[in-house]
């Protein structure tokens, strides 16, 4: 019996250590390019500097657990529904399965990654204006190559007016100086550049504007498999992830439970 428990143990450690190896060794060890925006977004990301982010900490710290090295490409927003097509890279970050064209000019499948992090898409104001509703919003600030889903009905009743700019900073120094009403980007971008222009003021969501909550993720067209690997790993590691939130100061949000992305 001592012989047969030894052998067991040693058999199921064995079995555990072949499992483990079986999935993350599914896919050697790859060079792989990276297609990201290029424009500073931080905390989620901000690939046109050397600084760290939280996307850039996920990404990193899933190349070195599995062997892979990950080159990251800064790529026009403008031509962001052709990354994978055109340019020469491997994966996009970030991405969504409903940004997608309705009718891609390429037939081939793309692979999504399981959800890294969900995020809010609604209204950044002063808190003064939190709840004026939506008459008031004439001059409304958006990143520049990102798409107004909920402003559409608005800009083409010419109701709202969009000032563009690539920099949040430039949009979050244009509501705080009254040149726009609101500005449509994440609540802790706009509070982190706040935070680096030294203004003493308080950002919120607007209370009477639509809102809509979505996830990023990590595309691909040719490698599958890694974005099969990359979803172990993501459901290994969210102790990781959420340490990483706390880290850059990124809210917790909760998708509606029917909500997949």
């Amino acid at each position: 019996m001592r012989n047969l428990k030894h052998f067991s143990s040693r058999s199921a450690c064995l079995i555990c250590l072949l499992f483990t190896n079986a999935f993350f060794g599914m896919t050697h060890a790859q060079k792989l390019v990276v297609g990201v925006e290029d424009i500073s977004y931080f905390p989620y990301f901000d690939y046109t500097t050397s600084k760290s982010s939280f996307s850039k900490s996920v990404l990193d710290k899933f190349a070195a657990d599995t062997g892979h090295t990950l080159n990251y490409v800064p790529l026009p927003i403008k031509q962001f529904s052709k990354w994978l097509y055109e340019s020469n890279v491997d994966f996009k970050f970030p991405d969504n399965q409903r940004w997608q064209d309705e009718s891609p000019s390429d037939s081939r499948a793309t692979y999504f990654s399981d959800s890294i992090l969900y995020m809010r898409a609604g209204t950044v104001v002063l808190a003064k204006n939190k709840d004026k509703p939506a008459v008031f919003f004439k001059n409304l600030g958006m990143i520049t190559g990102f798409f107004p889903t909920l402003w559409l009905e608005a800009i083409a009743n010419k109701q709202v007016n969009i000032l563009d700019d690539t920099s949040p900073k430039v949009l979050v120094t244009h509501l705080v100086n009254g040149i726009v009403d609101g500005i449509d980007i994440d609540i802790a971008v706009a509070n982190h550049y706040l935070k680096e222009l030294n203004i003493n003021e308080q950002l919120v969501y607007s209370s009477q504007l639509s809102q809509e909550v979505f996830s990023h993720q990590l595309s691909t067209l040719k490698y599958p498999e890694t974005i099969n690997q990359f979803n172990q790993w993501l459901a290994n590691n969210q102790e990781y992830i959420n340490t990483l939130k706390q880290q850059f100061l990124i809210p917790d949000v909760v998708p509606a439970q029917h909500q997949t992305n």
